[in-house]
């Protein structure tokens, strides 16, 4: 799968610009705040329906209009597709695949495939478990259109017992029956998530580790390990045993929303022990695994977008990195630094073809091939 051509209008800082690009690495440059990284958040969008670093889609407006619009023309094998997300603030959100409109997010997550890496990623590591949660997620929903319908479900039906909860305590009242109306939804999504989410790490941590391995030179040994509630217990029973505190906390605390990944670096945990570029390092692997599970699972190679690539790494290690994903198995490759000269140095040091955009206040200023 290869993006031929992007455009944009109204999103983020960029007014309407239309960019061609090339089937094997593009690398946009500018300084921070020039839209560099909005150009890679687009493609993420178009694949995703969503942005990656926005939490809503009215954020992604530009300033002083109404509306954003992203159009990307598709090629995989002898198929062009052209894909199109837009939307008007106070209306919904609306995704087409070759002009015809998507009615569900599941019709259209999983059609084009990507993997992005960005500088605060490295808080995955660090900070709450939601976090971690969203990795494992944003993997699996690629892949599997069921789990996407049972993360859905379970979500809203979790979103309504926790409405129901802090009803009951803020009127110091219990419902058992309205209660149970929205629990007995629940167990079904729970076990399908949970049994995904086990085999998804299952399949992920051998090429986390060989990935790790090829980064670090095998000097260090790492793991990643799945966390859940569920692992010892029932999910129905998991409820039943936490009603009483549920109502005194006026939310659901147990269930696979409490699920977490665990990761370990020489046996102990990563957090503690691991420095920025140990960190970085894992994060790297990390998003080379999800890569490789994803193209193993789909039999089609995502695209990949790292941002900021120059980020806690030194230019030995970034033409290492860059040496690994231009002459083994990776697809269409997008890239952003601040320094254009150094990422020129780069590219020429791993002899690829590619593609350099500058860019400035939101426009394309100079393209170099």
């Amino acid at each position: 799968m290869q993006f031929e051509s992007i455009q944009l209008t109204n999103f983020r800082n960029y007014e309407s610009v239309a960019i061609q690009l090339h089937p094997r690495v593009n690398v946009f440059c500018g300084e921070n705040g020039s839209g560099k990284t909005n150009v890679l958040d687009a493609i993420h969008f178009l694949c995703l329906g969503k942005s990656y670093f926005a939490s809503t889609d009215k954020v992604v407006v530009r300033q002083g209009t109404d509306f954003f619009r992203i159009e990307g023309l598709l090629k995989e094998g002898e198929m062009t597709e052209r894909v199109c997300v837009k939307m008007k603030l106070g209306a919904r959100k609306e995704m087409e695949l070759s002009g015809k409109k998507s009615e569900r997010l599941s019709d259209f997550i999983g059609r084009f495939l990507c993997v992005m890496i960005a500088p605060d990623d490295i808080h995955l590591m660090l900070e709450g478990s939601e976090q971690r949660r969203n990795f494992l997620n944003n993997t699996l929903v690629q892949t599997d259109s069921e789990y996407l319908r049972h993360l859905l479900t379970y979500t809203a039906l979790l979103k309504q017992r926790n409405s129901l909860l802090k009803i009951f305590a803020e009127k110091r009242s219990f419902d058992a029956l309205l209660l149970e109306s929205v629990t007995s939804g629940m167990p079904g999504p729970a076990q399908y998530i949970f049994e995904a989410r086990t085999k998804g790490v299952q399949k992920l941590t051998p090429l986390f580790t060989e990935a790790y391995g090829r980064i670090s030179g095998q000097k260090e040994t790492c793991d990643i390990s799945y966390i859940s509630q569920l692992q010892d217990a029932d999910f129905l029973d998991l409820l039943r045993w936490s009603l009483e505190k549920d109502k005194m906390m006026g939310r659901t605390t147990q269930g696979i929303h409490k699920d977490d990944l665990d990761f370990l670096m020489n046996g102990d945990a990563l957090k503690h022990i691991a420095s920025q570029g140990q960190l970085k390092s894992f994060v790297l692997a990390l998003k080379m695994a999800q890569y490789a599970l994803l193209e193993s699972v789909s039999g089609r190679k995502p695209v990949f977008l790292l941002d900021d690539i120059f980020d806690r790494l030194d230019e030995k290690r970034v033409i290492q990195l860059m040496k690994m994903l231009t002459e083994t198995q990776y697809g269409q490759i997008f890239l952003s630094d601040t320094s254009m000269s150094r990422m020129q140095h780069v590219l020429e040091e791993v002899s690829c073809q590619y593609k350099l955009f500058e860019i400035s206040g939101g426009k394309v200023i100079s393209e170099i091939s």
